[in-house]
């Protein structure tokens, strides 16, 4: 069996979308990965990959092997040029067709065929986002308010939150966040992790995130049937699995009339 080592110096999103990846690669191929990473989100990640074991393992970052692979979608330097093909092609920044010209590109440096032939294969499939997850109430809002830590929404607003909040209150509607604000349910409050999260996705109407960690596995084939609208709070980039994604620059461009 063919070993291959990556890794990534990243935050918890970027390791999620190099997993993805990884994992529907050794679906279709006899590879090993050892895959690098910040150490203190191994927990997280080895739960995402559980049905993987036998064919990717989690290791620290700290030593690199001069052959590993960067799996960062700006590792090469390129970030730009994937992002403006990706507006060539579609109109819009759209996140995943960037993925998908980033990961053909690794699969060309690994030597595999791409696991992944159109966006929407991008789309999460891991089994155990199948599951129902360990907090089974349902939510008309899924507020994926985490504060993003690569400097991709400089306008974070806690006060912008807050109202958001409020007005879902004030219009009847219940919300669960993944930062506590106030006294509304959070995720952290059940001890939920990003897998479930993801699961818990599967139980809400809509949801509103920040392009952070935990938005990146709620878009998962089994939670996108049910997500009436899904709502990416950016300046510019969305993923375009579908007409029910949209892209806000501001929270108080959802009103009532999204309720």
């Amino acid at each position: 069996m063919k070993t291959i080592n990556c890794h990534n110096h990243f935050h918890i999103g970027d390791c999620v979308e190099t997993l993805h990846y990884l994992a529907n690669v050794v679906e279709k191929n006899d590879i090993f990965f050892n895959f690098a990473c910040d150490p203190n989100y191994h927990f997280q990640l080895n739960e995402m990959i559980r049905d993987y074991s036998d064919k990717i393992k989690l290791v620290a970052n700290t030593q690199i092997p001069s052959d590993s692979i960067e799996t960062w979608i700006a590792g090469y330097g390129d970030h730009s040029n994937i992002n403006n093909n990706s507006v060539q092609l579609t109109g819009y920044l759209d996140q995943a067709t960037a993925f998908l010209i980033h990961w053909t590109r690794i699969s060309q440096i690994i030597e595999v065929n791409c696991p992944f032939i159109t966006k929407n294969d991008l789309i999460y499939n891991q089994k155990i986002l199948s599951e129902d997850c360990s907090h089974d109430k349902t939510y008309d809002y899924l507020f994926i308010n985490s504060i993003p830590l690569s400097g991709q929404l400089p306008s974070y607003s806690n006060l912008e939150c807050i109202n958001f909040i409020n007005s879902v209150i004030n219009n009847n509607k219940t919300i669960i966040t993944t930062r506590k604000m106030e006294n509304v349910p959070c995720t952290l409050d059940y001890n939920l992790s990003i897998v479930e999260i993801a699961k818990l996705a599967k139980n809400v109407r809509n949801v509103v995130a920040v392009n952070t960690g935990p938005l990146h596995l709620c878009m998962n084939k089994w939670s996108l049937s049910n997500i009436n609208n899904f709502t990416i709070w950016s300046t510019a980039e969305t993923f375009g699995y579908g007409n029910n994604f949209k892209t806000v620059k501001t929270l108080k461009e959802i009103n009532e009339n999204n309720f």
